[in-house]
């Protein structure tokens, strides 16, 4: 494919099977592995809306996970503890930013993180600590804007290196993503569809020139054993109450508390690998779990550019301040460098600056800063607040089969059954409790499945009707 003039350009081997038109495999450097990897430090609710975007391949759905991150988009600013909340969860942070902004191609199209004080300096450089924000426009603890932009000291953000894998690694990558070593200028965002959908994605990219919906979409779900490491029986559990339609045994929808639907939004802000961990490899998207297991597999002292890269990418991990309080989901929050202020005072001009502007020097001070929480509209750090979530308490939700969400009322609900066009009299109500295992279940079916409350939580729909038969395939047979 030919490049833009603001496109970067990676070379791509190809070795085709021109009988069958069909990729054999690909031999690729160092700038497409990175960005091949790159899709494993994605946020679920970034992938939603890159596959969202028309690009060489029509824009698609990914199971409920769309209608998810489109429900959040239309949903008031009213029903968020903070703007802030929803802006998280439209424009999700990835934590491993600092290796893939200088990626040649990058398509986090996220705007770069930046940080803020207040804009009071004397707020900032106080002996017993300032604040700091992620965000722009948060009020600090004094009543003030936190307005002003400032620049971190280079390196204390980490790595900030280009990419993942060594200068000069060369790979072999298969049709099916499976990336081994090895003894284009090509749409990413259109790789990424294909990775995410099938199972032959550099066919579907560079040879069909299309992604194959009927042959590509998987239907199925996976069950959760209890008995697998990792799976807590017990602990934190959530309740809703799902209305279930006795003529095909699906639920049409649930009504929630803030609980459960801080749990649905907080997949937004899931890194893809992350994702791929906690469903055991088997996420069934597409090529991603190959690709998520060859990482994996590769030597990380002479294709990674460390152990610690290598073990960041397949233990991916939430960006800093991005963890609910209560989440129910394993998953790790990655840790964030601590920053103080340091100002320069100068008896000249009686003035604290950040740079030199002149004038003889008088002192410096150092002063810690603390990092104020994006659900906080007082200043409050996260000793102080309350706890990370995103949506206001007490409220009540609706939520849907594909799990959009919407503030319940009578109205919504009878509007609903009005467009499905259902009797109230075919409606039953069950109780259900949401623990560990349920919670991997509505996570792993939200990826390919309309229905992801459904394929769920099956197991307390009785009796089972024609419809979920139709939903079930063997994971053997793919």
């Amino acid at each position: 494919m030919a490049a833009s003039a603001t496109e970067e350009q990676v070379n791509l081997r190809l070795v085709i099977d021109e009988a069958k038109n069909k990729v054999l495999f690909a031999h690729a450097g160092k700038d497409f592995v990175d960005a091949l990897v790159s899709f494993l430090t994605l946020p679920l609710g970034t992938i939603a809306r890159l596959v969202a975007n028309e690009s060489n391949i029509e824009k698609f759905s990914i199971g409920s996970l769309s209608s998810l991150y489109e429900s959040v988009a239309n949903l008031e600013v009213k029903h968020f503890l903070t703007e802030t909340c929803k802006e998280m969860l439209l424009q999700p942070r990835n934590s491993m930013e600092s290796y893939c902004q200088n990626l040649k191609l990058n398509i986090d199209d996220t705007e770069k993180m930046k940080y803020f004080v207040c804009q009071n300096w004397e707020c900032s450089r106080k002996t017993s600590g300032g604040l700091l924000s992620k965000f722009r426009g948060k009020i600090c603890k004094c009543g003030k804007v936190m307005n002003r932009e400032i620049s971190p000291q280079k390196g204390l953000l980490g790595n900030n290196n280009e990419g993942f894998c060594h200068e000069l690694a060369t790979f072999v990558v298969l049709d099916d993503l499976k990336v081994m070593p090895d003894n284009f200028q090509g749409s990413m965002v259109d790789l990424l569809k294909c990775s995410l959908l099938s199972r032959t994605p550099l066919t579907d990219l560079f040879l069909r020139k299309k992604l194959l919906h009927k042959n590509s979409q998987l239907r199925t779900a996976f069950d959760f054993n209890t008995s697998e490491p990792g799976v807590i029986v017990g602990g934190e559990m959530m309740k809703v109450k799902a209305m279930v339609r006795k003529s095909n045994s699906k639920i049409l929808y649930v009504l929630a508390e803030e609980d459960f639907v801080d749990f649905l939004f907080s997949f937004l802000t899931f890194p893809l690998g992350g994702v791929v961990q906690m469903l055991k490899g088997k996420s069934c998207m597409g090529s991603i779990d190959n690709m998520y297991k060859s990482m994996g597999d590769l030597d990380c002292y002479r294709y990674s550019k460390s152990p610690e890269l290598k073990d960041k990418l397949v233990n991916s991990r939430l960006a800093h301040q991005f963890k609910l309080k209560k989440q129910i989901l394993t998953i790790g929050e990655l840790p964030t460098s601590n920053f103080s202020c340091y100002s320069v005072l100068y008896r000249s001009m009686h003035l604290t600056k950040i740079r030199d502007y002149g004038g003889e020097p008088w002192g410096a001070v150092y002063a810690p800063l603390s990092y104020l929480e994006p659900q906080s509209s007082t200043g409050d750090t996260y000793d102080s607040c309350g706890g990370r979530g995103f949506a206001k308490s007490p409220s009540l939700y609706m939520v849907t089969d594909d799990l959009v969400v919407t503030p319940n009322s009578p109205i919504s609900a009878i509007s609903l059954l009005t467009e499905s066009r259902i009797s109230p009299s075919d409606l039953e109500e069950i109780d259900i409790s949401i623990g560990q295992k349920e919670a991997l279940n509505i996570l792993n079916a939200s990826l390919i499945s309309s229905s992801a409350l459904t394929i769920a939580l099956s197991q307390y729909i009785k009796p089972i009707g024609e419809f979920l038969p139709l939903l079930y395939y063997n994971r053997s047979t793919f």
